[in-house]
């Protein structure tokens, strides 16, 4: 394998908004391969699937050990924003639920 989508969920920021879509994350505390994530962004805009973009300074994923493995590997994190993350009250929007679902259809397709 050469390639991976992480999927989680991310957090409601300034940037990313409940309700606009599944977010695709371009950096975190770890930068994936900017080749392999334009190329999801390009059929993530094709699809017409709503979504948007995420930009971090620190937090992580699961890629942080597809990262530091031996062989090189591209990832991307893609998923849905939670509002009120570890509390009683956690949210996350239907809508990024659904399009997070059918982006991860399409690329798995196209990928």
């Amino acid at each position: 394998m050469r390639q991976a989508l992480i999927s989680d969920i991310t957090w409601v920021t300034e940037g990313v908004l409940s309700g606009k879509g599944c977010a695709i994350s371009l950096r975190d505390s770890l930068i994936p391969r900017r080749a392999y994530v334009d190329r999801i962004r390009a059929i993530a805009a094709k699809s017409g699937i709503p979504h948007q973009l995420e930009v971090e300074g620190s937090g992580g994923s699961d890629a942080k050990e597809l990262q530091h493995a031996a062989a090189p590997w591209d990832w991307c994190f893609i998923g849905a924003p939670e509002d009120q993350v570890h509390s009683p009250d956690e949210l996350v929007h239907k809508g990024d639920i659904a399009s997070m679902l059918a982006l991860y259809q399409v690329l798995m397709r196209e990928l």
